[in-house]
C-alpha cells in the first residue's frame, strides 16, 4: 500500500462503525465475537498500525513518564535512570529520558508533554521551575523531584541528607588532623551544594575551625574545573592540606592539579569526592567519596511517582536515603 491505512478505512472494509473499530483495538467486552473476528481479519490482511498517540491522548493514561536531567553527562545519573527504569519496567511504564541543559525554556516546552497528556508524571533531577510555578503543576499532574529539589508543595522529593553528608566528609578530615580545609564546588544555584556547604561551614565551625573564604572556590562540574579550580586554591600564599570536592569528578581533576605540582595525595593534600561514582576507583589513588545510593534515589522516586500516578489520594513525601563514607587512599596513607 502506497500509504498507511486509517481507522475510516478499516471500518468501511469491515462493514462497521470506527467505534467499533476504536473497542476492537482497546479489547473492550462489548463487541460480539463475530464482529471482533471480522474486524482483526481485515486488520491483519492490511496490516493497519493503530495511531497510538490518538488512542493514547482518549485513554487516561499513557503508560509513560517523562524524566528531566540537566544533561546526560554526569556519571551519577546513569544509575539513577537504572533504577528509575527497573522500576517502571515493573508496572509497564516506559521511560523518556530529556536533558534540559538547565534552560528554562527547553524545561518548559518538555512540560507541555505532561500538561498535554502525552506522558503521565514527570522525574526531575534539577528543576529551573520556581518554587511557585514547581507547586502549581504539582496541583495538576504527578511529580517527583529525584537528588535537587526546590521546597515546593505537592510534588514528591528523593535524596540524601546533603548537609550532614558534607560534614561527615570534612569530619574525617578533622580526625585525620587537617586545620587547613579547603571545598571546591560546581555551582551556587544547585541546592544540594548550597547544603554541602552548610555542612562543610558547620564542621569548621563546631571544631573550632577558622573558615577561609578564599579556600572556598565555585565553578564547573567536569575534570577539567576540578583541575582549574584547585590551580587557583595552589597559587594561595597559604595552601589548604585537604580539599572537600563536591562530586567526584571535580575529585579528580583536583587530584590531577595536585600531581602535576610533583605533589602526593594524601601525602601533601589529601582529598574527598561525591558520589561514589565508577570513577572514584579508578583514580590513582582510589578516592574517598560520599556514597549515594544512586541506584535507590532512582527506584525510590518513580515508585513514589506510580503511586501519585494511580491513586487519587496523593503522596507528598520527602524521601530521605542513607548516605555513606567511604574512605580510599585519597585520605588515608598505606
Amino acid at each position: 500500500m502506497q500509504k498507511s491505512m486509517t481507522i475510516q478505512e478499516v471500518a468501511q472494509l469491515a462493514g462497521v462503525s470506527v467505534a467499533t473499530v476504536s473497542r476492537v483495538l482497546n479489547e473492550s467486552p462489548l463487541v460480539k465475537e463475530a464482529t471482533r473476528q471480522k474486524v482483526l481479519s481485515v486488520i491483519h490482511k492490511f496490516d493497519y498500525q493503530p495511531n497510538l498517540l490518538g488512542r493514547d491522548l482518549r485513554r487516561s493514561e499513557t503508560m509513560k513518564v517523562l524524566v528531566l536531567t540537566p544533561s546526560l553527562d554526569r556519571p551519577i545519573f546513569a544509575e539513577i535512570v537504572k533504577g528509575i527504569e527497573d522500576r517502571a519496567k515493573e508496572d509497564g511504564y516506559y521511560v523518556l529520558v530529556c536533558p534540559t541543559s538547565n534552560h528554562l525554556e527547553r524545561e518548559k516546552e518538555l512540560l507541555q508533554m505532561l500538561k498535554n497528556r502525552l506522558v503521565d508524571g514527570v522525574i526531575t533531577f534539577s528543576t529551573t521551575l520556581s518554587e511557585e510555578e514547581l507547586s502549581a503543576l504539582g496541583q495538576k499532574h504527578s511529580i517527583v523531584q529525584c537528588c535537587e529539589f526546590e521546597n515546593a508543595s505537592y510534588t514528591c522529593c528523593v535524596s540524601i541528607n546533603d548537609e550532614q553528608a558534607a560534614f561527615d566528609a570534612v569530619s574525617h578530615f578533622i580526625e585525620l588532623g587537617h586545620q587547613r580545609i579547603s571545598m571546591i564546588g560546581a555551582s551556587t544555584l544547585l541546592y544540594s551544594e548550597r547544603l554541602r556547604e552548610q555542612g562543610y561551614r558547620r564542621a569548621l565551625t563546631q571544631h573550632h575551625i577558622p573558615c577561609r573564604e578564599e579556600w572556598i572556590k565555585h565553578g564547573g562540574f567536569f575534570h577539567h574545573d576540578g583541575e582549574a579550580l584547585t590551580n587557583e586554591l595552589l597559587q594561595l600564599p597559604v595552601l589548604p592540606t585537604a580539599i572537600f570536592c563536591m562530586n567526584d569528578s571535580l575529585a579528580i581533576g583536583c587530584v590531577n592539579a595536585i600531581k602535576k605540582k610533583g605533589w602526593s595525595v594524601p601525602g601533601d593534600i589529601a582529598v574527598i569526592g561525591f558520589d561514589n561514582t565508577h570513577e572514584a576507583t579508578m583514580s590513582t589513588p582510589a578516592l574517598t567519596t560520599v556514597h549515594q545510593p544512586k541506584y535507590d534515589l532512582g527506584y525510590t522516586a518513580m515508585n513514589l511517582l506510580i503511586h501519585n500516578m494511580v491513586h487519587t489520594e496523593k503522596k507528598y513525601e520527602n524521601v530521605m536515603l542513607q548516605h555513606q563514607l567511604i574512605k580510599r587512599e585519597s585520605t588515608l596513607q598505606s
